[in-house]
């Protein structure tokens, strides 16, 4: 196909200065970051706009509002900086024995506990010259840092627990169900619901949100628990469940780890219908033939494998 004369005089920093805008809503934001002038920044805008003849963004009280001519064309431009992307970096050699190299890894507690040992475990045998960084969780997740490969990798619960977003790709690690833990031995009969109801919760924030898919699942019933304490972690969370009738709805795969220190926490079986979750990796499209970024995803396959 063919170029009109109009999409010739585009450049590739015509693409990346649209998508900088549609995600700050600011021309001056945008110029700050790229540390050009706002003037280069408007002179861009402008041939985007001859190009497509429409506004594309409009100043409003909100910033610089995109028009739904650059709503559609948002996707479309993230596909092709996210297939420029793929080109420069899909024949990068990596190799873990040469040069220091280092990751960064957006995840839980969850993740740190279960599959950060063994993945650090296997680089530390292996002799590789790689540092993990572990970035920790926050309210909003970063999707926009993950499309741009500033993070390597995200670690989500799953499914359903996180937005579907243009430029990334996702890949299941393994599933797990909650249990219901307490002090004293371990049940084989399940909780039921109106006892769940009836006592009283600890909530781990590894959850990050104000509630989690337990919260989610009970909504749906129509219910609501009662949460007596909020603790940071899930050993401090497992810490207060001693000498009390607390309970701490809590990963079967956490509470096999947590036996080992803990032999006095015991667990049974979560209400009948509170569904499992699975433990996502997630990353940006564009890094998809990235050599770096496929020996780093193969190593925490591997990692889950083992556990």
């Amino acid at each position: 196909m063919l170029l009109n004369n109009r999409v010739r005089k585009l450049d590739f920093q015509d693409l990346v200065i649209f998508q900088l805008i549609y995600k700050h809503r600011s021309v001056t934001e945008v110029a700050e970051q790229l540390s050009v002038s706002q003037s280069t920044i408007s002179y861009c805008l402008k041939r985007l706009r001859d190009c497509f003849d429409d506004e594309l963004f409009i100043n409003s009280r909100l910033g610089m509002s995109p028009t739904q001519r650059a709503e559609a064309l948002t996707p479309r431009i993230q596909s092709i900086l996210n297939q420029m992307a793929e080109c420069a970096q899909e024949d990068a050699d990596f190799n873990p024995n040469g040069e220091s190299s280092s990751f960064t890894i957006y995840a839980p507690e969850y993740f740190e506990i279960l599959v950060m040992p063994e993945l650090m475990k296997s680089i530390l045998e292996a002799g590789y010259k790689v540092s993990i960084n572990i970035k920790k969780p926050e309210k909003d997740l970063p999707y926009d840092d993950i499309v741009s490969g500033q993070i390597d990798l995200a670690i989500f619960f799953g499914p359903g627990f996180y937005r579907t977003y243009p430029g990334l790709a996702t890949q299941t690690l393994f599933r797990d169900h909650l249990l219901a833990a307490y002090d004293g031995d371990d049940q084989p009969q399940a909780l039921g619901l109106e006892e769940m109801m009836r006592r009283r919760h600890v909530f781990p924030t590894p959850w990050v949100s104000d509630s989690n898919m337990v919260d989610g699942w009970l909504r749906s019933q129509g219910k609501r628990r009662t949460i007596a304490a909020k603790a940071n972690s899930y050993y401090s969370a497992i810490e207060l469940l001693a000498g009390s009738d607390l309970l701490l709805m809590l990963p079967k795969r956490i509470h096999e780890r947590v036996r080992r220190q803990q032999p006095n926490i015991g667990a049974r079986p979560g209400p009948e219908g509170l569904p499992d979750f699975t433990l996502d990796m997630v990353w940006s499209a564009a890094l998809a033939n990235n050599q770096a970024n496929v020996w780093l995803r193969q190593q925490l396959i591997r990692a889950c494998a083992s556990i």
